[in-house]
């Protein structure tokens, strides 16, 4: 073979290759446009399933905003009234559930950002790495001396290449600015989940714990003290139920006001806090009468210690008395036959003349 036919060969040969490397780099960008329309759909999915969530938040903050409404307006108009604060309680505790369920869902909505997020700083890398392909598939094409083509079919396969290598970068950027923008908006889906979260606790506190005493509600007192006989019939330990009656709370309204009710109230709740154990149950019965269930104590022990908080009473404000009475859990038996024994054992103290004044 001749020295020309060799150097046409190998010029045959260099086209061949640069061709076979522009064809491969073609059907790699294509492959990694094809990824990339994948990804850019699942995140059109996501994005949607993001709009439902917040419409969900949406409806929940509203509803919660509207019962906070409701129960703060029955609170006001009712005076004291038992029925309406049950109701406003109620209210507050659904309110309550509604912002932890939409803590929720703020929380697993700003984590499928921060997924969606590192897919889309994925996706800008394959495209980064097409434009690298791209630019090289250019410069490739700047080489050739293909004696069959045009320079003009030249530059114009290198220019094709060459937007095609920016229109992938500029992709990449505007993937990562996506990104960046996931990010952010995750950062304020899980700051919008701890205020919910702090805000649920916030009304839950408020739903369970009444005002005056610091005691429990009555409907959930009285869903602790069912749990603690429900765990002394079940272990066979002991459990005291003391029934706290405030003496003529009635006449103090009605001679000096409510006011001077309320702080009596406020005093027995402080006092009886201060004389139990913290896992103790103090709960509001009823205007003036108060429970506490005592588990792990025998009735001696705890008509002790409701002596020294009767004294306690007493030696804060003289006409301050409460007559209680106390109660053992027995192996069977209901909760409301506790409280009856119990409310029979301070009547019983009573027309004994034994009020602790």
């Amino acid at each position: 073979m001749s020295d020309h036919d060799q150097t046409m060969s190998d010029r045959d040969q260099t086209w061949s290759d640069h061709d076979q490397t522009a064809s491969e780099g073609d059907q790699r960008s294509a492959d990694e446009d094809q990824t990339l329309s994948d990804h850019d759909q699942t995140m059109s999915d996501q994005d949607q399933t993001w709009s439902d969530h917040d419409q969900t938040a949406s409806e929940g903050d509203q509803r919660s905003a509207d019962e906070d409404q409701h129960a703060a307006d029955e609170d006001l108009a009712a005076g004291g009234d038992k029925g309406a604060h049950q109701r406003s309680a109620l209210a507050r505790e659904r309110s309550s559930r509604d912002r932890a369920a939409v803590s929720a869902v703020r929380d697993e909505s700003a984590a499928a950002r921060l997924r969606t997020a590192d897919e889309r700083d994925r996706a800008a890398g394959l495209r980064d790495r097409g434009a690298e392909g791209r630019d090289e598939l250019a410069r490739l094409h700047d080489l050739e001396d293909d004696e069959d083509a045009s320079r003009e079919d030249i530059l114009s396969r290198s220019r094709r290449d060459r937007a095609r290598a920016a229109a992938d970068r500029a992709k990449a950027a505007d993937d990562r600015a996506r990104a960046a923008a996931d990010r952010q908006e995750a950062s304020l889906e899980r700051a919008e989940a701890v205020r919910h979260r702090t805000e649920s606790a916030d009304h839950l506190k408020s739903a369970t714990t009444d005002e005056l005493t610091g005691a429990w509600t009555r409907r959930f007192g009285l869903e602790e003290v069912s749990r603690e006989l429900d765990r002394a019939q079940r272990t066979g330990a002991s459990l005291v139920l003391a029934f706290i009656d405030v003496d003529g709370l009635k006449q103090v309204n009605d001679s000096q006001g409510h006011l001077a009710g309320d702080i009596r109230l406020q005093l027995l709740g402080e006092t009886l806090r201060a004389n139990v154990r913290p896992y103790d149950v103090i709960v509001r019965y009823d205007g003036d009468e108060l429970l506490c269930a005592m588990p792990n104590l025998t009735a001696p022990e705890a008509r002790a210690r409701f002596e020294k908080i009767a004294t306690e009473l007493t030696a804060a404000d003289a006409d301050h008395s409460v007559t209680f009475g106390l109660a053992e859990a027995e192996p069977v038996g209901s909760l409301q036959e506790l409280i009856a024994r119990a409310d029979a054992d301070l009547l019983q103290a009573r027309r004994t003349g034994q009020s602790h004044s």
